[in-house]
């Protein structure tokens, strides 16, 4: 689901790891100016409505923390696949801060790739000697562009703060349509505008208050979305690139009762590791996450991309989970009992298809674990600070505080506003199942516009990328 390897200055390294994506044989030629590296991806696909990619960028990291974003050259780059393998291409972004690879054709299976990647003269410019040259690969979906609808048709969602179209009078006339990225959508008890009912505590569901801008991402637009959730390899990995200082702030593994909440980061040795690189990462809060997510060229999902991804572009049906359905009877994916996120025997997500998605909890598009597993926090429409945010992607730099430097994202857990929560979450083993709790209908929004939660068992995100033009 995510991978790191590092390689000395003008050295050369193999290193294998269990996940979905290897970058191996990491080398870089610093008289070139070029990362050199192989990609082993299993279960890549691309068909005829969309396709997964690999998000990659690349650290130039120091001893003591500091370190480069590897931002690159306009051109110059080369990917190719070994004699009998899928042919793929790199997409690069506008601003270079990392590329997409994926396939050139339609595929389904595995690929072996060797990728060239020229840095720009800035970057390549600021790599110091004895720096370490780290090459990251997280595995995104492709959510293409096209008009979706919100809400949800069955009555008894308005109670869970479900979007509707409202008429003169501020009740239900159907589900609200989204057809345009630059739409303005108009908020209010009003014909025609989206509306939804705020109960009697608005911090947790909205403010019911609009317009929700033009520059405000909502999904019409293509974009790519992390496959899985945040994984706690890949939090590790980010732990180990900053300053031991920011590290200590941002690390979940000091939070109380961790470890007995499934988590498995710990600071042995002078660095952060997991044995279950790839379990969902709970214990991060907002601005842990958005920490990650600048670091790594992303940037936050809105709670109208999540619908987006969840849905796709059909009719919206009663009590509809992410994978389509309006019930969970076939559902193998499950937390097992030694906290690790698993699919029921005989299942395997290489024969995931449009058919039989429901089994493994995958949505229209095949992003996976929208329900059921951890919490999504997205960015929410029902407040001013949320409504405010434009998109802005990561520039893989953090603040000297440990914080996103992006002006339009929401900041801080102490319910400033902004964001919400989305999908459901797994807590104890013993919990108790409820309506929405731990796998939550799409357009369920019991706390679609609560900015609080500290750390916790149940809490992650994942992030998105607007597709380059």
């Amino acid at each position: 689901m995510k991978v790191l390897i590092s390689t000395i200055l003008l050295s050369l390294c193999l290193t294998l790891s269990a996940t979905d994506i290897e970058v191996t044989e990491v080398f870089f030629d610093k008289n070139n100016g070029t990362v050199n590296f192989s990609v082993n991806w299993n279960n890549a696909w691309k068909n005829s409505r969309n396709h997964d990619a690999a998000w990659v960028f690349i650290k130039f990291s120091q001893a003591d923390g500091s370190y480069v974003h590897g931002k690159l050259a306009a051109n110059s780059h080369n990917l190719v696949a070994d004699d009998s393998g899928p042919q793929g291409k790199i997409v690069m972004t506008d601003d270079r801060v990392g590329v997409f690879l994926e396939l050139s054709g339609q595929h389904r299976g595995n690929v072996n790739w060797d990728v060239k990647l020229k840095l720009d003269k800035g970057s390549l410019a600021q790599v110091g000697s004895g720096m370490k040259a780290e090459v990251y690969a997280i595995e995104m979906v492709y959510i293409p562009a096209g008009a979706y609808i919100t809400g949800d048709p069955d009555p008894a969602a308005m109670a869970f703060n479900a979007f509707y179209q409202s008429d003169a009078g501020g009740q239900p006339k159907g589900q609200y349509k989204i057809n345009t990225e630059d739409q303005v959508i108009e908020i209010g008890p009003k014909d025609g505008a989206l509306y939804y009912n705020a109960g009697r505590y608005p911090i947790y569901t909205g403010d019911q208050k609009g317009p929700v801008p033009a520059t405000f991402p909502k999904g019409v637009q293509p974009f790519y979305i992390m496959k899985y959730e945040t994984t706690q390899g890949l939090y590790a990995d980010f732990l180990n690139t900053v300053s031991a200082d920011l590290a200590a702030k941002l690390t979940p593994h000091e939070t109380p009762k961790y470890a007995e909440g499934r988590g498995s980061i710990k600071y042995e040795s002078g660095s952060y590791a997991t044995a279950y690189p790839e379990r969902p990462c709970n214990y991060i809060t907002w601005d842990d996450g958005m920490a990650l997510a600048d670091w790594a060229g992303l940037r936050p999902m809105t709670e109208l991309e999540f619908t987006k991804a969840a849905r796709g572009p059909g009719k919206a049906l009663s009590h509809e989970f992410p994978w389509n359905t309006d019930n969970k009877d076939d559902l193998g994916r499950y937390v097992d009992l030694d906290d690790n996120l698993k699919l029921k025997e005989g299942l395997d997500e290489s024969k995931i298809n449009d058919a039989n998605r429901h089994q493994y909890g995958a949505s229209y598009f095949w992003v996976m674990d929208l329900a059921g597993s951890l919490w999504e926090k997205c960015v929410s429409i029902g407040h001013p600070i949320g409504r405010n945010f434009k998109g802005s992607h990561g520039d893989g730099l953090i603040s000297n505080s440990g914080t996103a430097t992006n002006a339009d994202w929401p900041k801080g857990i102490n319910e400033e506003g902004g964001y919400g929560y989305r999908g459901g979450g797994y807590y104890q083993h013993t919990m108790k199942v409820s309506e929405f709790n731990p796998h939550s209908p799409i357009a369920y929004r019991r706390y679609g516009a609560w900015s609080g939660g500290k750390r916790s068992i149940a809490y992650s995100q994942r992030y998105v990328r607007t597709a380059p033009q």
